[in-house]
């Protein structure tokens, strides 16, 4: 039996008829529940039916103006509860991709050259340094760990968010939680957009090239390759909250954030503009600040006198910073997806598996540290205490 209102999206057992099913809108009329017949299997047991959804999800607008002001809200306040959440990703990030910024980090600060520049300090190009292996070793887990970590923040964000749309916050284990089981269904449909919006970007790029040239080609590109990702990613908007709080596979998400597109077209590029903007603003700032940086410390002849025993602390604490940052774009982009989702649909019931088997442990390792994340956090500081040996050795 379906949740008060959930009848195009909550689960059902056993599985609804080929038939198409209406939308469970807001402040649209059910149709009459068919009458009860016998389950052909004996051996089933019917799903218990899911608690009634709270005041504060009934109580949700579904206008475009309130849509950003509640989403604003749910990022602003206080008491939102983002920035434990935050910190795990910046753990997860820092244990995969530190390895490579401290290689990177104490290559540049003992003045050797980075592969494909072609000169080094100490005279012509003769080969490969030996620290080059060692780098690339490190740069596999640094781009799992970024992909894994992009995915992983948007489950949580999604989940966080959601149960402040519900009015019953999650603790961070429960969140953690509903993040890891649903990870794979979020994962595969960002794929997807990804390398969809890429090609079709790349293929927009050359022909730009060839048309106008590079330098005018670059900045129309820029603006292109924002509206590729308008369009691409605006049909995928709603399958973080059917995974997560719809409770429902990748390929039901994905079927079912099309048909909320279809049915609430304005809607959906309020949120999808939520989505890319923050994106874009976030990465812009970010590579601008990096330049900025960069700059005043090349043009103080700092970097090249930095003591390689300082470079740990800081290439951590810049990763650490990515993390957080990376967390923070995909609670952007899930503050309105989650309310418009929560409102048009009135169903939140795939919190409750946070609830119910929230992530176990008390030590200082969990529910932090996974041991697929243990083996990766050894090899990688095993690969970065060969790096900077064969690099000082150098």
């Amino acid at each position: 039996m379906d949740a008060p209102g959930g009848d195009a999206f909550g689960p059902m057992q056993p599985p609804p008829p080929p038939a198409a099913r209406p939308f469970a809108l807001a402040g649209a009329a059910l149709p009459p529940p068919p009458a009860p017949s016998p389950y052909p299997d004996p051996g089933y047991v019917p799903v218990a039916a899911a608690p009634p959804m709270s005041e504060a999800v009934a109580r949700l607008p579904l206008g475009a103006r309130d849509l950003v002001r509640q989403a604003l809200d749910l990022l602003t306040r206080s008491d939102t509860g983002l920035r434990g959440p935050s910190f795990y990703i910046g753990f997860l990030v820092l244990v995969t991709l530190g390895p490579l910024a401290v290689i990177v980090g104490i290559v540049l600060a003992t003045g050797d050259d980075l592969p494909g520049v072609g000169v080094r300090a100490s005279g012509p190009y003769a080969g490969p340094p030996a620290w080059v292996g060692w780098l690339l070793l490190a740069l596999l887990p640094a781009i799992a760990g970024l992909v894994a970590a992009g995915a992983e923040a948007a489950g949580l964000a999604t989940a966080v968010i959601g149960g402040r749309v519900e009015g019953r916050p999650l603790a961070l284990r429960e969140s953690i939680a509903i993040a890891r089981r649903r990870f794979w269904s979020i994962l595969g449909p960002r794929l997807l957009v990804s390398i969809v919006s890429g090609f079709v970007s790349l293929v927009l790029s050359i022909a730009l090239f060839f048309v106008v040239g590079f330098a005018a080609g670059d900045l129309i590109g820029t603006g292109l390759g924002l509206v590729i990702s308008l369009v691409v990613s605006a049909p995928f908007v709603y399958v973080p909250a059917g995974v997560v709080l719809g409770e429902v596979g990748a390929g039901e998400a994905i079927s079912r954030s099309f048909r909320l597109v279809m049915l609430r077209k304005r809607l959906a590029i309020v949120v999808t503009l939520f989505g890319v903007f923050s994106q874009f603003i976030v990465t812009f700032g970010l590579s601008a600040g990096i330049d900025a940086i960069g700059r005043v410390l090349a043009g103080a002849g700092v970097v090249e006198h930095v003591p390689v025993v300082v470079v740990v602390p800081i290439a951590a604490a810049l990763v650490f910073a990515l993390g957080t940052l990376t967390f923070l774009v995909e609670a952007i982009a899930a503050a309105p997806a989650v309310h418009a989702f929560a409102a048009l649909t009135r169903y939140t019931h795939g919190l409750e598996l946070g609830r119910r088997e929230p992530v176990r442990g008390r030590s200082v390792w969990s529910p932090w540290l996974t041991p697929g994340l243990a083996v990766v956090a050894v090899l990688g500081l095993l690969v970065m205490l060969a790096g900077v040996a064969s690099i000082t050795a150098g």
